[in-house]
């Protein structure tokens, strides 16, 4: 008997994380739109290919979420915190720039500093 994670469809797995990393980081369904560069609308897709443009930026946004939990030792609050506060380093939060690509690779690029 095949164990559950073995024909895991990448697509479907990248859509939950990328979901479930948003919820974490108190994003919602329209800023999470805007940061995957897709409409609104197309967020109820099953899938978002891993490699496409969209995909890529959910990688990073996933990253994001990694960095946060490991930093905040998985306090969702703390997290949430974080992303809605304007940052001195950013000169906004880092919700609000993560919502561009070249903020996104901003924040994914600071915290990666951090380690």
């Amino acid at each position: 008997m095949a164990s559950k994670g073995v024909n895991a469809n990448p697509s479907k797995v990248l859509v939950k994380a990328t979901l479930r990393a948003a919820f974490a980081l108190d994003i919602n369904e329209m800023q999470l739109a805007r940061i995957l560069s897709v409409d609104e609308g197309s967020l109820v897709a099953s899938a978002i290919e891993p490699a496409s443009y969209p995909g890529q930026r959910a990688q990073q946004l996933i990253r994001i979420y990694q960095h946060l939990s490991a930093r905040c030792g998985n306090d969702g609050v703390a997290m949430s915190q974080w992303m809605t506060v304007s940052n001195r380093r950013f000169g906004c939060s880092p919700r609000e720039l993560v919502q561009t690509a070249e903020g996104l690779d901003e924040v994914v690029f600071y915290l990666d500093s951090l380690l």
